[in-house]
C-alpha cells in the first residue's frame, strides 16, 4: 500500500499541474471542432504528416520522459528500485497512450485557426524540398543556437544588471554581483 501511495504522489505531482493548466487554457472542443471544415482538416492532417509529427512527438518525449522521471524520484527520494521500476514502466506506458491521442485535437485547433489558403501554403511548403531540408536541419540548427546561448546570456545579465542600475540609481556596492 505504501509502495502504491508514493507512485501515485509522485505522479500527480509531476503531471497534475499541467492537466489543470491544459484545462484552464483550452477552448471547449465544441467551439473548435464548429468552425473546422473537412478539408481544413484534411490539410492540417498533411501538415502534421510533412513535418513528421509523430517523429518529432517521440523524440521529444525521449527527452522529456527521463526529466519527468528525475522529478519523480526526487519527490520521492525513498523510492526502492522496485518502485523506480514501476514508476518507470507506468510514465512510459501512460506517455505512449497520451501521445497517441494528441495528434486528433492539435489537427483539429489547426484547422480552426488557420484559412485553408493558409494551410494549403504551410502543406506546399512542408511537403517540397525545402520545408524538408529544414524539417531535417532544425536539430543541428536548434544545437548550434543552444551552444550560443551561455555566452548570450551572460551579456544579457551585465546588461540588465547596468539598465537596472541607471533605473535605481544603485551603486557598486549595492548591485548584484557578476555571473
Amino acid at each position: 500500500m505504501k509502495r502504491l501511495t508514493i507512485l501515485a504522489v509522485a505522479a500527480a505531482l509531476c503531471l497534475g499541474g499541467g492537466a489543470a493548466q491544459a484545462r484552464q487554457a483550452s477552448p471547449p472542443a465544441a467551439a473548435v471542432a464548429s468552425k473546422a471544415t473537412p478539408e481544413t482538416r484534411a490539410l492540417a492532417a498533411r501538415y502534421f504528416e510533412a513535418i513528421h509529427y509523430d517523429k518529432l512527438l517521440s523524440q521529444m518525449m525521449d527527452q522529456m520522459v527521463p526529466m519527468m522521471m528525475e522529478s519523480m524520484r526526487k519527490q520521492a527520494p525513498s523510492m526502492t528500485d522496485e518502485q523506480s521500476r514501476a514508476l518507470s514502466e507506468t510514465v512510459l506506458e501512460t506517455t505512449r497512450e497520451m501521445t497517441s491521442k494528441m495528434k486528433a485535437p492539435m489537427v483539429d485547433a489547426m484547422a480552426e485557426v488557420f484559412t485553408e489558403q493558409e494551410l494549403r501554403d504551410l502543406v506546399a511548403f512542408y511537403e517540397g524540398p525545402s520545408g524538408q531540408a529544414l524539417i531535417a536541419k532544425t536539430p543541428e540548427l536548434t544545437q548550434r543556437m543552444m551552444g550560443q546561448m551561455p555566452g548570450m546570456m551572460a551579456e544579457m545579465q551585465v546588461k540588465m544588471r547596468e539598465r537596472l542600475c541607471a533605473k535605481i540609481g544603485c551603486d557598486k556596492a549595492a548591485a548584484p554581483s557578476k555571473p
